[in-house]
């Protein structure tokens, strides 16, 4: 019988360790590891438009309308509610009539509201990660989102929607572009266009987005569609506000009068995160000749601006106003 002795079979093992510990060395640290991601922030929802801050969230109705938070959380208990109580009651109705495959039809019941929950907490962590631009978990959380099923024209609108944040928030607009439209025609389809706020949001979207690829002319047109059903919601008021003035600054002019700034201007200063609002209307303001009064409406915009990532999603509007920030800040100085 052929073997190793114990001294040969002590040099064999030492050898193996050393290579296994070579190759160990090779592999980077952090896939050795069991890293912990970072858990989710809380979704953190102001009271008002005017009290919202960057990275929290406002409450809206289906008109745009900025709602409190106790009637979020109403809304929320009741959903739990009425799938708890429907769930009830089909087991005991079916469980009645047919016994234990009666309960089995409850219990699938509970299984489907459970995944509809799950899929909707889903896509508010993504949106929460989007929000303290965290993209690629957003990312791959929303495609985890995609692949389940089914999926109803209103969830994948979403995400599309969603997604389109995340190309923007990254620099490619046509990318941006190609979600937004995505999302809107999935709005279209499910025939919730225009009645919804979720769905005219991304049409303003899609005007700056235009803008910011250069398609003026293109944005100018969608635009002019768009108010031609005003917008209710102080919220959906204000993208519709961002949106106008945003295009008015890539055509180089505007049509304004003094109450229309005045009514935008006046609005936007009540607001913590209106930022963009207040720039736009420092330019108009610019534009109109009086420089004081824009001036005064860019150093509040200054001062506004950490966290809401104008100089992404707004390039040519944190352009002009990086080139009249030292006037601003003498004159608010």
């Amino acid at each position: 019988m052929t073997g190793v002795a114990e001294d040969d079979k002590k040099a064999v093992t030492s050898d193996e360790r050393k290579a296994h510990d070579e190759r160990k060395a090779l592999v980077p640290v952090e896939t050795r590891a069991l890293v912990k991601a970072d858990p989710v922030p809380p979704v953190v929802l102001a009271r008002t438009l005017e009290e919202a801050e960057p990275r929290t969230f406002v409450h809206i109705d289906g008109r745009g309308q900025v709602r409190s938070p106790a009637r979020y959380r109403a809304i929320e208990m009741a959903t739990y509610g009425a799938m708890g109580g429907l769930t009830l009651a089909i087991t005991l109705v079916y469980g009645a009539a047919l016994g234990l495959p009666g309960v089995a039809v409850g219990g699938a019941v509970a299984f489907w509201f459970a995944f509809l929950l799950r899929r909707g907490r889903s896509l508010q962590k993504a949106t929460v990660l989007i929000a303290h631009d965290r993209l690629d978990e957003a990312e791959a959380l929303l495609a985890q989102v995609a692949r389940s099923w089914p999926r109803p024209k209103s969830a994948r609108a979403l995400i599309e929607q969603n997604l389109a944040a995340i190309r923007a928030r990254r620099g490619d607009f046509e990318g941006a572009l190609s979600h937004q439209r995505a999302a809107m025609e999935l709005y279209a389809r499910s025939g919730r266009r225009g009645r919804t706020a979720m769905a005219r949001l991304v049409e303003y979207a899609e005007i700056t987005t235009l803008v910011n690829l250069g398609r003026v002319g293109e944005a100018r047109h969608r635009l002019d569609e768009r108010l031609k059903t005003p917008a209710n919601g102080n919220y959906l008021q204000l993208q519709a506000w961002v949106a106008e003035l945003y295009v008015c600054l890539a055509e180089g002019e505007h049509r304004l009068d003094a109450d229309q700034l005045h009514e935008r201007a006046r609005t936007g200063l009540t607001i913590t995160g209106a930022a963009a609002l207040l720039g736009l209307c420092a330019w108009a303001h610019y534009h109109a000749g009086d420089k004081d009064q824009g001036a005064h409406l860019l150093g509040e915009a200054i001062d506004r601006r950490e966290g809401q990532l104008i100089e992404r999603l707004l390039p040519k509007l944190h352009e002009w106003m990086e080139a009249h920030a030292s006037e601003a800040t003498r004159l608010v100085d």
